[in-house]
Protein backbone atom coordinates (compact mmCIF):
# COMPACT_ATOMS: atom_id res chain seq x y z
CA UNK A 1 0.00 0.00 0.00
CA UNK A 2 2.74 2.42 0.81
CA UNK A 3 4.39 1.77 -2.54
CA UNK A 4 1.34 2.81 -4.55
CA UNK A 5 0.85 5.47 -2.37
CA UNK A 6 4.11 6.76 -3.31
CA UNK A 7 4.08 6.29 -7.20
CA UNK A 8 0.60 8.26 -7.23
CA UNK A 9 2.17 11.19 -5.59
CA UNK A 10 4.95 11.36 -7.74
CA UNK A 11 2.74 11.27 -10.98
CA UNK A 12 0.51 13.83 -9.20
CA UNK A 13 3.73 16.54 -8.62
CA UNK A 14 4.37 16.08 -12.36
CA UNK A 15 0.59 16.43 -13.52
CA UNK A 16 -0.27 19.75 -11.01
CA UNK A 17 3.42 21.32 -11.16
CA UNK A 18 2.86 21.98 -15.29
CA UNK A 19 3.24 25.62 -16.58
CA UNK A 20 -0.51 26.03 -18.22
CA UNK A 21 -1.36 29.51 -20.11
CA UNK A 22 -4.39 31.23 -18.19
CA UNK A 23 -7.13 32.90 -19.74
CA UNK A 24 -4.87 35.94 -20.76
CA UNK A 25 -2.35 34.27 -23.50
CA UNK A 26 0.09 36.73 -22.13
CA UNK A 27 0.83 35.20 -18.79
CA UNK A 28 2.14 31.73 -17.77
CA UNK A 29 0.66 29.83 -14.95
CA UNK A 30 2.42 27.93 -12.96
CA UNK A 31 -0.07 25.50 -10.73
CA UNK A 32 0.58 24.03 -7.53
CA UNK A 33 4.61 24.38 -7.12
CA UNK A 34 5.88 22.46 -4.25
CA UNK A 35 8.24 25.23 -2.36
CA UNK A 36 8.32 22.77 0.81
CA UNK A 37 7.18 19.81 2.13
CA UNK A 38 6.07 19.45 6.28
CA UNK A 39 5.79 15.93 7.47
CA UNK A 40 4.51 14.68 4.05
CA UNK A 41 2.29 17.78 3.50
CA UNK A 42 3.05 19.81 0.39
CA UNK A 43 3.53 23.74 0.27
CA UNK A 44 1.91 24.87 -2.56
CA UNK A 45 1.81 28.06 -4.75
CA UNK A 46 0.58 29.58 -7.59
CA UNK A 47 2.96 31.14 -10.06
CA UNK A 48 1.77 34.20 -12.56
CA UNK A 49 4.65 34.84 -15.22
CA UNK A 50 3.89 37.58 -17.75
CA UNK A 51 5.26 37.57 -20.96
CA UNK A 52 6.83 40.73 -21.06
CA UNK A 53 8.70 40.69 -17.07
CA UNK A 54 10.50 43.22 -15.34
CA UNK A 55 12.27 40.61 -13.76
CA UNK A 56 10.59 41.66 -10.47
CA UNK A 57 9.35 39.02 -8.26
CA UNK A 58 6.30 39.60 -6.18
CA UNK A 59 5.04 37.32 -2.71
CA UNK A 60 1.21 37.83 -2.92
CA UNK A 61 -0.77 36.56 0.29
CA UNK A 62 -3.90 36.36 0.26
CA UNK A 63 -6.42 37.34 3.83
CA UNK A 64 -7.53 34.62 5.74
CA UNK A 65 -7.93 34.99 9.19
CA UNK A 66 -5.43 32.40 9.51
CA UNK A 67 -8.09 30.18 8.21
CA UNK A 68 -10.76 31.57 11.32
CA UNK A 69 -12.95 33.05 8.00
CA UNK A 70 -15.57 31.15 6.88
CA UNK A 71 -14.33 30.92 3.35
CA UNK A 72 -11.70 28.51 4.59
CA UNK A 73 -13.61 25.66 6.08
CA UNK A 74 -11.37 22.73 7.60
CA UNK A 75 -12.58 19.98 5.30
CA UNK A 76 -10.61 17.45 3.23
CA UNK A 77 -11.51 19.84 -0.03
CA UNK A 78 -11.64 23.20 1.22
CA UNK A 79 -10.86 26.12 -1.07
CA UNK A 80 -6.96 26.56 -1.42
CA UNK A 81 -5.81 30.28 0.12
CA UNK A 82 -3.81 30.66 -3.37
CA UNK A 83 -7.11 30.10 -5.49
CA UNK A 84 -8.53 32.98 -4.20
CA UNK A 85 -6.88 34.93 -7.05
CA UNK A 86 -10.03 33.35 -9.31
CA UNK A 87 -12.52 33.67 -6.34
CA UNK A 88 -12.07 36.96 -5.47
CA UNK A 89 -11.58 38.67 -8.78
CA UNK A 90 -12.94 42.11 -7.00
CA UNK A 91 -9.92 42.24 -4.48
CA UNK A 92 -6.75 40.20 -4.40
CA UNK A 93 -7.31 39.13 -7.52
CA UNK A 94 -7.75 42.51 -9.29
CA UNK A 95 -4.22 43.53 -7.76
CA UNK A 96 -2.85 40.38 -8.95
CA UNK A 97 -3.75 41.14 -12.51
CA UNK A 98 -2.48 44.19 -12.31
CA UNK A 99 1.03 43.25 -11.13
CA UNK A 100 1.09 41.02 -13.59
CA UNK A 101 -0.33 43.53 -16.27
CA UNK A 102 2.80 45.39 -15.26
CA UNK A 103 5.16 43.01 -15.61
CA UNK A 104 5.79 41.50 -12.22
CA UNK A 105 6.14 37.64 -11.47
CA UNK A 106 3.72 37.01 -8.89
CA UNK A 107 3.79 34.10 -6.45
CA UNK A 108 0.47 33.01 -4.68
CA UNK A 109 1.18 31.46 -1.35
CA UNK A 110 -0.88 28.59 0.52
CA UNK A 111 0.41 28.00 4.36
CA UNK A 112 -0.83 25.98 6.97
CA UNK A 113 -3.82 27.13 8.87
CA UNK A 114 -4.31 27.93 12.24
CA UNK A 115 -5.88 26.00 15.04
CA UNK A 116 -4.38 23.43 14.02
CA UNK A 117 -1.16 25.08 13.64
CA UNK A 118 0.28 28.46 15.34
CA UNK A 119 3.24 30.92 15.32
CA UNK A 120 5.40 30.50 14.13
CA UNK A 121 4.68 27.65 11.99
CA UNK A 122 2.34 29.33 9.76
CA UNK A 123 4.89 32.12 9.24
CA UNK A 124 7.83 29.49 8.39
CA UNK A 125 5.76 28.61 5.89
CA UNK A 126 5.84 32.16 4.03
CA UNK A 127 9.74 32.24 4.50
CA UNK A 128 10.03 29.16 3.35
CA UNK A 129 8.60 30.25 0.04
CA UNK A 130 10.67 34.04 -0.25
CA UNK A 131 13.42 31.23 -0.09
CA UNK A 132 12.26 28.96 -2.68
CA UNK A 133 11.46 31.84 -5.04
CA UNK A 134 15.29 33.14 -4.11
CA UNK A 135 16.90 30.14 -4.74
CA UNK A 136 15.01 29.38 -8.04
CA UNK A 137 14.94 33.29 -9.43
CA UNK A 138 16.82 32.62 -12.64
CA UNK A 139 13.94 30.20 -13.64
CA UNK A 140 11.33 32.70 -12.92
CA UNK A 141 13.59 35.24 -14.55
CA UNK A 142 13.42 38.10 -11.85
CA UNK A 143 16.16 39.91 -9.26
CA UNK A 144 16.77 37.42 -6.73
CA UNK A 145 18.37 39.96 -4.87
CA UNK A 146 14.95 42.30 -4.65
CA UNK A 147 11.75 40.53 -3.88
CA UNK A 148 8.89 42.49 -3.10
CA UNK A 149 5.83 40.81 -0.41
CA UNK A 150 1.86 42.27 -0.95
CA UNK A 151 -0.67 40.93 0.77
CA UNK A 152 -4.37 41.64 2.83
CA UNK A 153 -5.48 41.35 6.32
CA UNK A 154 -3.46 37.84 8.11
CA UNK A 155 -1.82 37.75 4.51
CA UNK A 156 -0.86 41.91 5.06
CA UNK A 157 0.36 40.61 8.41
CA UNK A 158 2.69 37.96 6.90
CA UNK A 159 3.96 40.52 4.24
CA UNK A 160 5.26 42.70 7.07
CA UNK A 161 6.63 40.06 9.24
CA UNK A 162 9.08 38.93 6.21
CA UNK A 163 9.78 42.70 5.71
CA UNK A 164 10.86 42.91 9.18
CA UNK A 165 12.62 39.45 9.95
CA UNK A 166 14.82 37.35 8.74
CA UNK A 167 15.42 33.91 10.45
CA UNK A 168 18.71 32.48 10.25
CA UNK A 169 18.78 28.78 9.59
CA UNK A 170 22.34 27.63 11.73
CA UNK A 171 22.69 24.34 9.83
CA UNK A 172 20.27 24.05 6.70
CA UNK A 173 19.95 21.10 5.59
CA UNK A 174 19.76 22.33 1.77
CA UNK A 175 20.71 25.22 -0.13
CA UNK A 176 17.04 26.67 -0.28
CA UNK A 177 17.25 27.12 3.33
CA UNK A 178 20.59 28.77 3.62
CA UNK A 179 19.60 31.79 2.04
CA UNK A 180 17.44 34.72 2.72
CA UNK A 181 13.62 35.02 3.46
CA UNK A 182 13.75 38.65 4.20
CA UNK A 183 11.77 40.66 1.65
CA UNK A 184 12.87 44.40 0.34
CA UNK A 185 9.70 45.92 -0.45
CA UNK A 186 6.01 45.93 1.67
CA UNK A 187 2.91 46.82 0.37
CA UNK A 188 0.04 45.96 3.32
CA UNK A 189 -3.35 46.17 2.87
CA UNK A 190 -5.48 46.29 6.57
CA UNK A 191 -2.94 44.61 8.33
CA UNK A 192 -2.57 43.58 12.06
CA UNK A 193 0.78 45.55 13.50
CA UNK A 194 0.28 45.04 17.15
CA UNK A 195 -1.61 41.59 17.53
CA UNK A 196 -2.31 42.21 21.44
CA UNK A 197 -3.89 45.64 20.17
CA UNK A 198 -7.76 44.79 20.07
CA UNK A 199 -10.50 44.52 23.16
CA UNK A 200 -10.40 48.71 23.54
CA UNK A 201 -13.60 50.27 24.29
CA UNK A 202 -13.41 52.35 21.01
CA UNK A 203 -13.90 48.52 19.22
CA UNK A 204 -16.61 46.74 17.90
CA UNK A 205 -18.01 44.25 19.71
CA UNK A 206 -18.41 41.90 16.58
CA UNK A 207 -14.71 42.67 15.37
CA UNK A 208 -13.17 42.33 18.60
CA UNK A 209 -15.30 38.50 18.85
CA UNK A 210 -13.66 38.16 15.05
CA UNK A 211 -10.20 39.27 15.49
CA UNK A 212 -9.85 37.53 18.95
CA UNK A 213 -10.69 34.17 17.56
CA UNK A 214 -8.22 34.89 14.95
CA UNK A 215 -5.05 35.76 16.86
CA UNK A 216 -6.52 33.29 19.77
CA UNK A 217 -6.23 30.40 17.05
CA UNK A 218 -2.96 31.47 15.52
CA UNK A 219 -0.84 32.51 18.80
CA UNK A 220 -2.66 29.50 20.60
CA UNK A 221 -2.91 31.23 23.86
CA UNK A 222 -4.38 34.83 24.79
CA UNK A 223 -2.17 38.47 25.81
CA UNK A 224 -1.52 38.86 28.94
CA UNK A 225 -3.70 41.19 30.56
CA UNK A 226 -2.47 43.79 33.11
CA UNK A 227 -4.97 46.26 34.69
CA UNK A 228 -7.99 45.01 32.87
CA UNK A 229 -6.16 45.50 28.72
CA UNK A 230 -4.01 43.08 26.93
CA UNK A 231 -0.54 43.85 26.75
CA UNK A 232 2.09 43.04 23.78
CA UNK A 233 4.82 40.54 25.89
CA UNK A 234 5.49 37.41 25.78
CA UNK A 235 4.60 34.94 22.31
CA UNK A 236 2.01 38.15 20.62
CA UNK A 237 5.49 40.25 21.04
CA UNK A 238 6.87 38.03 19.36
CA UNK A 239 4.73 37.18 17.08
CA UNK A 240 4.10 41.05 16.40
CA UNK A 241 5.72 42.85 13.48
CA UNK A 242 6.03 46.52 15.03
CA UNK A 243 8.05 44.38 17.84
CA UNK A 244 11.30 43.68 15.14
CA UNK A 245 11.23 47.42 12.98
CA UNK A 246 15.12 48.37 12.63
CA UNK A 247 16.41 50.82 10.38
CA UNK A 248 17.74 48.24 7.46
CA UNK A 249 14.05 46.82 7.31
CA UNK A 250 12.16 46.96 3.77
CA UNK A 251 10.46 50.09 3.26
CA UNK A 252 6.44 49.97 3.83
CA UNK A 253 3.36 51.25 1.65
CA UNK A 254 0.54 50.78 4.32
CA UNK A 255 -2.93 51.32 3.40
CA UNK A 256 -6.01 51.10 5.92
CA UNK A 257 -9.81 52.64 6.52
CA UNK A 258 -10.69 54.81 9.45
CA UNK A 259 -13.44 52.38 9.96
CA UNK A 260 -12.39 49.47 9.41
CA UNK A 261 -14.49 46.86 11.36
CA UNK A 262 -11.99 43.89 12.15
CA UNK A 263 -8.57 45.79 12.55
CA UNK A 264 -8.60 48.59 14.91
CA UNK A 265 -7.22 51.32 12.57
CA UNK A 266 -4.75 52.54 15.09
CA UNK A 267 -2.31 49.70 14.60
CA UNK A 268 -1.45 50.86 11.39
CA UNK A 269 -0.59 54.29 12.50
CA UNK A 270 1.47 52.65 15.67
CA UNK A 271 3.59 50.92 12.85
CA UNK A 272 4.07 54.06 10.93
CA UNK A 273 5.38 56.12 13.39
CA UNK A 274 7.56 53.15 14.73
CA UNK A 275 8.90 53.19 10.57
CA UNK A 276 9.26 56.82 10.92
CA UNK A 277 11.24 56.56 14.37
CA UNK A 278 13.78 53.67 12.94
CA UNK A 279 14.16 55.47 9.51
CA UNK A 280 11.98 53.39 7.51
CA UNK A 281 10.82 54.34 4.17
CA UNK A 282 7.34 54.14 4.39
CA UNK A 283 4.32 55.91 2.86
CA UNK A 284 0.70 56.24 4.94
CA UNK A 285 -3.05 55.62 3.10
CA UNK A 286 -5.54 56.31 5.13
CA UNK A 287 -9.02 56.50 4.11
CA UNK A 288 -12.48 57.41 6.05
CA UNK A 289 -14.90 54.34 4.86
CA UNK A 290 -13.32 51.26 2.81
CA UNK A 291 -14.00 49.15 5.43
CA UNK A 292 -11.33 46.01 5.92
CA UNK A 293 -10.60 46.43 2.26
CA UNK A 294 -8.65 49.72 1.37
CA UNK A 295 -8.73 50.10 -2.19
CA UNK A 296 -4.79 50.53 -3.42
CA UNK A 297 -3.31 53.18 -5.69
CA UNK A 298 -1.67 51.24 -8.30
CA UNK A 299 -0.26 53.15 -9.87
CA UNK A 300 1.42 53.82 -6.26
CA UNK A 301 2.30 50.61 -5.53
CA UNK A 302 4.40 50.10 -8.86
CA UNK A 303 6.09 53.24 -7.95
CA UNK A 304 7.05 51.95 -4.35
CA UNK A 305 7.97 48.27 -5.74
CA UNK A 306 10.12 49.69 -8.81
CA UNK A 307 11.89 52.67 -6.77
CA UNK A 308 12.69 49.91 -4.05
CA UNK A 309 13.34 46.48 -6.07
CA UNK A 310 15.45 47.85 -8.96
Amino acid sequence: MKKIQILIFIVSINILAKPVLSQNSKIIKHENVIYGMISGLALLMDVYQPEQSNHLGIVYIVGSGFGVSPAYQRIYNQVPLKDDYFLDTSYSGKWIRNLNNKGYTVFVINHRFAPRFHYPDIFYDCQRAVRYIRYHAKEYNINADHIGAMGHSSGAYLSSMLGVTDTVIVHPENLIDAVSSKVQAVVALAAPFVLSEFGKNSDTLPASKYYLQAVLDYIGELPENKNNEYILSGKYAQASPISYVTADDAPFLVYYSENDPIIPPRQAAMMCEKLKEAGVPYKEFKNPDQGHEPIPDMQEVDKWFKLYLK
